[in-house]
C-alpha cells in the first residue's frame, strides 16, 4: 500500500475519534461551494461511516514520490467523505449549487489510467471542436463524427480559382448558400411583366392590359379567332378571369397567361418529374468527376439539407410527338425549310422546339419582334402548365435557388432556351427589371455550371434596371468570386459604373482598378472605343491575347456603349484608364497579357488556333451562337462553325452516352430514357425518317400525300413491333400491304 493510503487511513481514524467541529453557521466559499458545519457530530458519525467507500483505495497508485499537488486534488473530496456534517434546511438556490458541485465531483474518477484518461480527453476535444464548427458553419450539413467533408478544404480556399474542374467542387454548398438570397426573384410577381408596366406607366386600366393580353401571335382570321374563344367556354377550367388557369389543376400559371389565339386543350404538351436524390447522382458520375461516390453522396445529400430540389421535363412519348420530332429534325437539320416549320406549327400549335425556331425565323427573316416574342411566350406557357407540384410551389414561393434542372435532359436544355429567349424578348420591350429577374431564374437552375452564360450579360440588365446595390453585391458574392471566369468583362466593368451612378467615386476607383487587373484587353478596348482616347500611348500589337479573352471582351463591348452614355462618367473612365495604363506600362514594360504561340507548340498541339478553341468555356461559346451578334459570333475561328452540334435549337449539349442502333431503331434501354444525356434523335420514329429520305432520294422534298398517308398507317398499326432492317424499302412494303 502506498504512502499516500497510509496517510488517508490515519486521517480518517482520526476524523472518526477526536473530530469535534463548532457549531457555526453554513457559507459560501469563493468557488459557490457550499460549507457545511453541524451543531450534533454524534448523529452524523455514524452516517459518515456508512457513506464512506473503502474500495476507493484499492485502486491507489503504488509510487511513493508523488507530489503534494496530487495529493492536494483529492483532499476535498476527502474531507467530504470523512467529516461529520449535519442535515440542514437550505434555500432552493443553494441546493441546486451544491447538486451542480456533488454532480462534477463525482464525475471526477480517483486514480485513472494514463491512456484511458489520455484517450477520453482526446474525445472531449474533438467533440467539442465539431459541436463548435456545427455551431460556427454556414454549411447545413455536417456527418457523422467519423465521416470526412471533403468540402471543407475547399471552403478555406478564398483565392479564385483559375479553371474550371468537374462538378465545380469549390462551389461549396456553404457558398451556395451564401448566394441563395442573390438567385431568389424575392416575388414571383417580379417575373410577370404586367407588373413592371404598372410601376413604370402608373395603374393600368384592366381594359389595358386586357387587350395587350388579348393580341394574337400570328396572323389569324376573325372566323378562326371566334371559333378559339367559343372552345375556350367549352373547355372546361380554360383561361378564367386572371388567364391563369388551365384544365386538370388548380394551380395558377406563374411565367405566362393565355392569349385568345391558343388553342385550348386539356391535354399538357410534356410532363415534369422530380428526379429522386439517388438517381441524381448519375448526372454527377457522368461528368468524369474525380470525387467518388461517398463525396457525391455526401454533397447530394447536404444540398438535399438546404432545400434543393432536382426535376426534368419530359416528352410524351405519343405516336403524334414522334411524327411531329421527326418532321421537325427534317426540316431544321435535313433539308431547312421555314414554310415546312410554318405549317408544321399549324399542325402541332404546342410544340416547343417548333414554337422557338420559328421564332427566331420571324426575328431574322422579317424582323417581326412582336410575333417573335408572343410564339416564345407560348412556348413558355406550355412549359408554364406542365410544372410539377413541387416546382410550381418553390417558384410561386420565390424558391428559385432551390430549383435545380439538369442540362443534360433535352427538354430541360429546350427550357433553358426558352428562358433566353424570353430575355432577350423582354430587353426588347424595355422591361429590363423583369429580364433581370429572369436572368436570376436561368441561373438559379444552375449556377455552378450556368450553362447559357449568364454571367455575360445580367450586368446589362442590372444597369438598366437601375439595380446597382445588387450588381455590387454580385460581384462580391462567390456567384463571382469562386472562378477567375466568373469574374467576366461585363460584370467587372459594369460595376465600376454602379459605383458611379451611386456616387462613390472611391470605391469605383477601387473596383476599376480591380478590373483592369483581371482584364486590362478590355479595359483597352473600352478606352479605345467609349473612352473617346486618342492620346494612348499602348498600342493593341502589345498584347498577346488568346480567344476567350476576345471573344469575352466583345461580348461586354457590344453593349458597352449603351451602358456608358453620360459624359461624366465616360470622362472619369477616360482618365481613371490613362493614368492605369501609364502606371502599368512603367511597372511592367513588354506584353501585358497573354500566352505566346510557341508554347503550343511545346504542348504538342498541331496548331496555335486549335488550343485557343478549347480555352474557351462551353458556356460563352453556347451564349455567343444564341446572341445572334454577329461582331461576337466573327472572333470564333471559321472551323468552329463546321462542327455539327451546332443547332440552334440545342448548340453544344453535352456529350451524350454512346446508344446502340440495330436494324435502324434505338435499343429499348436508350428509348426508356435509361441514358443520362438525351438528343433529339432519341424522339426519332425512326422508320418514318427512313421513309421521309427514301422518298425524297428520287426528286427535292417529300411527298406530302406519300406522308400523310404514313401518318394514317401508323395510327392503325403498333409501332413498336415494326421492324426495320438496314433496308427501309421494306417500310414501303408493309405500308402497301396495309392498304391491299
Amino acid at each position: 500500500m502506498s504512502s499516500r493510503a497510509l496517510r488517508r487511513l490515519e486521517k480518517n481514524k482520526l476524523a472518526e475519534l477526536e473530530f469535534k467541529p463548532p457549531p457555526v453557521e453554513k457559507t459560501e466559499n469563493e468557488e459557490g461551494e457550499v460549507e457545511e458545519d453541524a451543531d450534533d457530530e454524534a448523529s452524523e458519525q455514524d452516517s459518515v461511516q456508512k457513506r464512506f467507500n473503502a474500495f476507493s483505495l484499492l485502486n491507489e497508485g503504488s509510487d511513493n514520490e508523488e507530489s503534494e499537488e496530487e495529493e492536494e486534488e483529492f483532499e476535498p473530496e476527502q474531507k467530504k467523505k470523512t467529516a461529520p456534517q449535519i442535515k440542514q434546511v437550505v434555500t432552493k438556490s443553494k441546493k441546486a449549487k451544491k447538486k451542480k458541485k456533488s454532480k462534477q465531483k463525482k464525475e471526477i474518477e480517483p486514480e485513472i489510467d494514463s491512456d484511458e484518461e489520455l484517450d477520453r480527453i482526446l474525445a472531449e476535444t474533438k467533440r467539442k471542436d465539431q459541436e463548435k464548427l456545427r455551431g460556427s458553419s454556414n454549411s447545413p450539413y455536417y456527418g457523422d463524427e467519423d465521416e470526412y467533408d471533403f468540402e471543407e478544404e475547399y471552403d478555406d480556399h478564398d483565392s479564385p480559382v483559375p479553371n474550371y474542374e468537374d462538378n465545380f467542387k469549390y462551389f461549396t454548398t456553404r457558398r451556395l448558400k451564401q448566394s441563395l438570397p442573390l438567385l431568389s426573384v424575392k416575388s414571383i410577381g417580379n417575373l410577370d411583366q404586367d407588373q413592371e408596366y404598372r410601376n413604370l406607366f402608373g395603374n393600368l386600366s384592366m381594359d389595358t392590359i386586357e387587350d395587350a393580353n388579348s393580341t394574337t401571335s400570328l396572323a389569324i382570321s376573325p372566323e378562326m379567332l371566334q371559333q378559339f374563344k367559343k372552345l375556350a367556354r367549352l373547355t372546361r377550367g380554360w383561361g378564367g378571369n386572371d388567364r391563369r388557369s388551365v384544365p386538370g389543376t388548380t394551380r395558377k400559371l406563374l411565367l405566362s397567361k393565355i392569349r385568345d389565339d391558343y388553342l385550348p386543350t386539356t391535354l399538357k404538351p410534356m410532363t415534369m418529374e422530380e428526379i429522386k436524390p439517388e438517381d441524381y447522382r448519375e448526372y454527377l458520375e457522368c461528368k468524369n468527376d474525380t470525387l467518388d461516390l461517398k463525396d457525391l453522396e455526401l454533397k447530394i445529400k447536404k444540398e438535399q439539407s438546404l432545400g434543393v430540389r432536382y426535376f426534368k421535363f419530359n416528352k410524351i412519348n405519343s405516336v403524334k410527338e414522334q411524327i411531329a420530332n421527326t418532321k421537325f429534325y427534317v426540316y431544321v437539320v435535313l433539308r431547312p425549310d421555314h414554310e415546312g416549320l410554318m405549317k408544321l406549327l399549324q399542325e402541332y400549335p404546342y410544340h416547343v422546339e417548333t414554337l422557338l425556331q420559328v421564332a427566331m425565323v420571324l426575328l431574322r427573316q422579317g424582323d417581326n419582334k412582336s410575333a417573335s416574342s408572343a410564339l416564345v411566350e407560348r412556348a413558355l406557357f406550355a412549359f408554364d402548365r406542365s410544372f410539377h407540384k413541387n416546382c410550381h410551389e418553390l417558384l410561386s414561393q420565390a424558391k428559385t435557388g432551390l430549383i435545380r434542372l439538369p442540362y443534360e435532359k433535352f427538354m430541360n436544355r429546350q427550357f433553358y432556351l426558352c428562358l433566353f429567349r424570353y430575355i432577350i424578348a423582354l430587353g426588347e420591350r424595355s422591361t429590363f427589371f423583369t429580364a433581370l429577374s429572369y436572368c436570376k431564374f436561368l441561373l438559379s437552375l444552375f449556377p455552378s455550371e450556368d450553362p447559357l452564360g449568364v454571367r455575360y450579360f445580367i450586368d446589362y440588365y442590372a444597369i438598366m434596371s437601375e439595380e446597382y446595390k445588387y450588381l455590387i453585391q454580385f460581384a462580391e458574392s462567390p456567384l463571382t468570386t469562386t472562378y477567375t471566369k466568373w469574374y467576366t468583362p461585363g460584370i467587372a466593368y459594369s460595376t465600376v459604373l454602379a459605383h458611379l451612378r451611386l456616387g462613390d467615386k472611391e470605391k469605383a476607383k477601387i473596383a476599376l482598378k480591380q478590373a483592369f487587373e483581371a482584364h486590362p484587353y478590355t479595359a483597352f478596348k473600352l478606352f479605345e472605343t467609349v473612352g473617346l482616347a486618342k492620346d494612348i500611348s499602348i498600342k493593341e500589337s502589345e498584347f498577346t491575347i488568346n480567344r476567350e479573352v476576345m471573344v469575352s471582351t466583345e461580348t461586354y463591348l457590344v453593349r458597352a456603349g449603351a451602358l456608358w452614355n453620360k459624359h461624366d462618367e465616360v470622362q472619369f473612365l477616360h482618365d481613371e484608364l490613362k493614368e492605369l495604363f501609364s502606371s502599368r506600362k512603367q511597372q511592367k514594360p513588354g506584353r501585358l497579357e497573354g500566352v505566346k504561340a510557341s508554347i503550343y507548340e511545346f504542348l504538342g498541339l498541331s496548331t496555335a488556333e486549335e488550343k485557343m478553341d478549347g480555352e474557351i468555356p462551353v458556356n460563352l461559346l453556347r451564349f455567343t451562337v444564341l446572341s445572334g451578334e454577329s461582331r461576337i459570333m466573327a472572333k470564333l475561328p471559321e472551323h468552329f462553325w463546321s462542327r455539327e452540334d451546332i443547332h440552334e435549337y440545342d448548340v453544344l449539349p453535352p456529350n451524350p452516352l454512346p446508344i446502340m442502333f440495330e436494324g435502324g431503331r434505338i435499343l429499348e434501354d436508350a428509348h426508356d430514357n435509361k441514358t443520362v444525356t438525351d438528343l433529339l434523335f432519341y424522339y426519332l420514329n425512326q422508320e418514318l425518317l427512313s421513309s421521309i429520305l427514301l422518298s425524297g432520294s428520287e426528286e427535292p422534298g417529300f411527298d406530302e400525300a406519300a406522308m400523310r398517308r404514313i401518318e394514317a398507317a401508323f395510327r392503325d398499326i403498333d409501332i413498336d413491333r415494326v421492324q426495320l432492317d438496314d433496308d427501309p424499302q421494306r417500310l414501303v412494303d408493309m405500308l402497301n400491304e396495309l392498304e391491299e
